[in-house]
This record gives structure tokens, sequence and C-alpha cells, in this order.
């Protein structure tokens, strides 16, 4: 089938179950062609492709609203909704999001860059209008989230013929492989194939009405029959588990769930990465990628002789444990910060929640409680949602926790939600706390060791970039001063991170006459610099990568004001209206006047006025 000349999803229900399999097949195929030359969630869609046909060819937008949870998951929905001539641009800039996006289409109901959110999203849904029937999608291990159990309390209560119904993607992952307790309950919930492979053929074999009967039976007779499950305990008529790549069944349950009355939950088992070898074999690997070659499964681009911030973060971790005993606690994001090393070698000192950020920021403030050293590595856009427990269980009770903020600043191709660029706005609002970020990977390690010698709470930010492979010195121990990298006299700039960096070089290599100060201690600042620079310069810029309220600009200007120095102190950095799309980094840089030559004649004309 030609998936460029679908306009919308009733289409569907013109096609035989045999058509529907092939448009599967058609669309797995579409999936790995265009996500190997843009890059993308893959593996996470094509374990959707069938329930999300199914989904489509028994919901329809005039009685049903489609929620995606965590809308990486929603490729196959963009597909049968009219959008696959976008998929040339996925993620790039100008082109079609990665995630679900309203301004695409009037399919798209929720968006959601974060997990665990859709399930409350469809109570609000269902409350103010429930004319309409909410059907939500979650999977990726979402349904482990705190969030995700706040909405399916309140929804278990909920009466009516319009109750939303929740489809259990249950794949065993997130973006590793899921963990805890709910994962155990969730895994004996599946039962065996055997026992899964007879339900379906229950399913299809026999009428509607006699379906349902032995699914009222099997309630009634749950504590001889199965242990209580959660999902029945909150008040959800449970359906499953039952295979999630059989179409014809698939459109059976949903049929005869959409007349249940009161909240519905199905349970689907799924393969991530389903019908592509090298997904299935490494879902890891290919929940989101890079553009890769489809017959090796090998990146295209395979930056060799290049490591990312997040790589040598965790080879010194590596190398520190040897001689130092430490916990390092991470929600869910193992793969992505590179700690299958680190876990391998001290499975004891390794610690994933899954997809629990407000309890991995908990748990290492009680083991801070009881002089335990803990590394709390998370990616800057999903520690927003801890605010709270830093604020109040951390900063507040100056519990010496190290914080390692990784996607710190922009952040390409993933859009407007998984920026990270408020981070620095919400620690430096907090009491006790030291905010560090370094210019290069030498330097970060330096400020890690730091860390480890202050008795505070200790953030350390760090980009989503690459840099060239160098010897590290892992012993080396930084000190909380600003460093000069560059003397002039015209002007000053401030900055920390990569972009000081850049901005040193600029300034070398077209010989301006400016002085280049590295703030790698972004909290506490360096009153010593700073007196000398507001002492020598009229003019001071400070370089941010970051929304530009309650940052090192401000503490800056404030710091001025109380001292009575006369500069002028401009910023160069983010408004809070700036939505960041999509896009390459380049793309970004260009966009909003990062570019090396744009920072160049930024700097030129800062000097002439």
């Amino acid at each position: 089938m030609n998936l460029y000349d679908i306009k919308d999803p009733s289409f569907l229900r013109d096609l035989s179950i045999k058509e529907l399999k092939e448009l599967a097949e058609d669309i797995r195929k579409f999936l790995i062609e265009n996500v190997s030359k843009t890059g993308g969630h893959l593996s996470s869609n094509l374990g959707v492709v069938e329930l999300t046909i199914a989904m489509h060819y028994v919901f329809n937008d005039t009685e049903d609203e489609l929620l995606f949870d965590v809308g990486h998951q929603s490729y196959v929905h963009k597909i049968l909704t009219g959008r696959a001539k976008d998929f040339d641009k996925l993620r790039q800039y100008g082109g079609m999001s990665g995630y679900i996006k309203k301004s695409e289409s009037k399919y798209d109901i929720w968006e959601s860059g974060h997990s665990s959110t859709s399930i409350s999203a469809a109570s609000g849904l269902n409350v103010s209008d429930n004319k309409k029937r909410q059907i939500v999608l979650i999977g990726d291990s979402s349904i482990s989230n705190g969030v995700a159990f706040e909405g399916l309390n309140y929804l278990g209560q909920t009466k009516g013929d319009n109750s939303p119904i929740i489809i259990l993607n249950d794949n065993k992952m997130g973006i590793s492989k899921s963990v805890g307790a709910l994962s155990k309950s969730l895994l004996r919930l599946r039962t065996t194939k055997f026992y899964r492979g007879f339900k379906g053929f229950l399913t299809k074999i026999l009428p509607g009405f006699i379906v349902r009967f032995f699914h009222r039976v099997k309630r009634s007779l749950k504590g001889l029959i199965q242990k209580d499950n959660i999902f029945e305990d909150l008040g959800f008529d449970y359906y499953g588990p039952y295979y999630g790549h059989d179409i014809k069944t698939l459109i059976r349950l949903f049929k005869r769930i959409k007349n249940n009355k009161g909240p519905v939950l199905i349970q689907l088992i799924t393969t991530k990465g389903k019908g592509y070898k090298f997904a299935e074999e490494d879902k890891e690997g290919f929940h989101g990628v890079k553009p890769f070659d489809i017959q090796t499964g090998l990146p295209i681009d395979k930056n060799e002789g290049m490591v990312s911030y997040s790589q040598a973060v965790a080879d010194f971790l590596c190398e520190k444990r040897k001689n130092n005993e430490f916990f390092v606690v991470t929600p869910a994001m193992k793969a992505g910060e590179k700690l299958n090393k680190f876990s391998e070698l001290y499975p004891e000192s390794f610690i994933d929640v899954g997809i629990a950020e407000e309890h991995a920021t908990l748990m290492c403030a009680g083991m801070a409680l009881h002089n335990k050293r803990s590394i709390l590595l998370i990616y800057s856009t999903f520690s927003q949602r801890s605010y709270d427990m830093f604020l109040n269980d951390i900063a507040r009770q100056d519990l010496p926790v190290i914080i390692g903020i990784d996607r710190a600043g922009l952040v390409a191709f993933d859009g407007e939600t998984h920026q990270g660029l408020y981070d620095v706005s919400m620690f430096l609002s907090m009491p006790n706390v030291v905010v560090l970020m370094p210019k290069d990977q030498q330097e970060l390690v330096s400020l890690f060791n730091l860390a480890f010698e202050i008795n505070h709470p200790v953030v350390i930010r760090y980009p989503k970039i690459d840099e060239e492979k160098k010897d590290i010195d892992y012993s080396a121990l930084a000190t909380l001063s600003w460093d000069y990298l560059n003397f002039g006299n015209d002007i000053a700039v401030i900055g920390y991170g990569s972009d000081i960096k850049r901005i040193s070089k600029i300034v070398d290599d077209n010989k301006l006459d400016i002085t280049v100060v590295n703030a790698k201690s972004i909290k506490p600042m360096d009153t010593n610099v700073l007196n000398e620079l507001f002492n020598k310069f009229n003019k001071i810029i400070v370089f941010e990568q970051v929304v530009a309220n309650g940052t090192l600009y401000h503490n800056i200007l404030e710091y001025k004001e109380k001292n009575n120095f006369n500069s002028r102190v401009l910023n160069h950095s983010f408004k809070t209206s700036d939505i960041i799309p999509n896009g390459s980094l380049s793309d970004l840089y260009n966009k909003y006047d990062l570019s090396n030559e744009e920072i160049k004649e930024f700097l030129i004309k800062s000097i002439s006025k």
C-alpha cells in the first residue's frame, strides 16, 4: 500500500484482516527505511504497529480521543493520520516533531514529551466533557511512574459509559529493561505463552457474549483462578494479558471493551523492536537512534575518536569506584547515561529505580542521612519533575548528594519538551546548592572529584555533545575559582560550559581584545574575579545557554548593585518565551545566534557600542 495516499484513518475499516496485516508490514518497512535516514525512536514504534492500527480501526475521532503517553511511540499514529509525507524531515529543523504535536493534526490530542502524564490528562478531558471516550496508550514502562498511578487511582472510581480505556503496551522495557516490584507483578500477570495463546484462541473462535460471560466468571472467581491484580484492585475492569501483534484478536477485543461501562484496562504483550532483527536484539540501542545502515544496524556516523560527556562521566565513575564507595542512582537512564559497564562491574553500587525521578531524588537524600555518598544521574529535562524533592529534601537539609545533570543546554532533534535550559534557574533558587559546569571533559572529571570533597549538594551540568577523545587525568581536582581564558582590554565575557571554550577560540582566532572568563562555578560566584572585572571594564557580557530568569547573569547584576559598581552588565541567553523546535545543533545555533560566526559578530558589535 502507498502510505503517502493515507489522509485519515477511516480507510482502515474498508480493509480485510489480510490487508491490515499487509499494511502493518508496509508500515514497519517504512519506519525502518525512514528512521534509518533521520534518526528517531525506532524500537518503541515497531512494537506498537498492530495495536495502533487496531485502535484507529475500532475507535474514531467523532466518538473517541486517542492519547499517546510518551509521544515517541506515536509514529504509526502519524502515518495513519496522513503524515507519511513528513517523515523525511522527522525531528529536523522545520520538520515534523518526534512527539505528539497539536498543531500538526486534529488527531493529536495530548502533547506528551515526558512519560506517565496521559492518564491524568484523560481524567481531565473526561471530567470536562464526557461526550467522548478517552483511549490511552501507555507503554515503555511509563505505567510504573507515580504520576500514572495517581491517575489510575482517580479513574478507578469513575462510572459511566464513557469512562476512559487504558491500553497497557507491556514490552518489559523503558529505554532500558523494566525494573522493580511492579515489573515483577506485570510478569506474573503475563503468565505463560500457552495461557496467552489459549486466551487469544478463545477470543477468536467464541462469540462475544460467551467471552464476556467467561470474563465475568473469571472476575468473580479470581481468588481461585488468579491472584489479585493491582488494576482490578484499583477498580478497573481488567482484560489480559493478550498478544499485542495479532490484529484480528486486537480488533475483536477493542470492539468488546468499547461497549464496557466504567474504566477498563487491557494489557497487551508486545515485542519492542518487532520486525527488525537488530532492534529486537538491542532494544536499548534502538530506542532512540542516530541515522544507521539498515543492513548492519550500525550508525552511519560512528563518531570515531569522539566521546560523549555521558560516556566521560560513566568512565570516571568506573575509575573512581575502584578506591571509593558510593552509589550511582538513575531513573531508567542506564543506557542513556552509558552505565552498563558500571552496573556490571559494581552491581551492588548501581540502582536503577525505573521511571521515578522523584523517588530517585528522595532515595539519595535517605542515603546521605546515613552518610552514604550517592551520585544521581538524570537528564536536565527530567530533573524538573523532582523540583520539590531537590528543594525540600536535599537542599533544605544541606545533604551532600552529587547530582549529574545530563543534556544541559540545547538538545538536538528532541524539540520542545527535552531542552536543558531551565535547571540553572531551578537550582540557583535553592539554598546550600553548589552548581558547576565544565568547559571540557577534563574539567568535568576534575569537578566531579571536587564534588566528592564538598559537604553540600553539588550539581554538575554537562551537555549532549561529543568531544575529541583525549587522555583524561582521573585524579585531577578542580577549585571553585574562575579561570581567565583570554586577557583583553575592550570588554569582558563571562560564561561556562563548552560555549565559553568556543568563545575563547573565537577571540583568539580573530585577535579580539577581549577578556574571557570561565565561570565553571555558577554558584558560588568567584567574587575576587568579579571585583577585578568590575574595576577594569565598563561592559561585561554574561553568556549562558539557559533561559534568562534567575541565572548567573542576575546574580552578577545583584552583586554589582550591592557593591555600587558602574559597569554595564548584559546577557546573551534565551527568552522565557522561546520554545525550542526540532533541529540539529547547528540549526539551533543558527536560529538563536549561537553559531561561531554569529558569536564573532555579536562580540565585535559589543566592542563598538
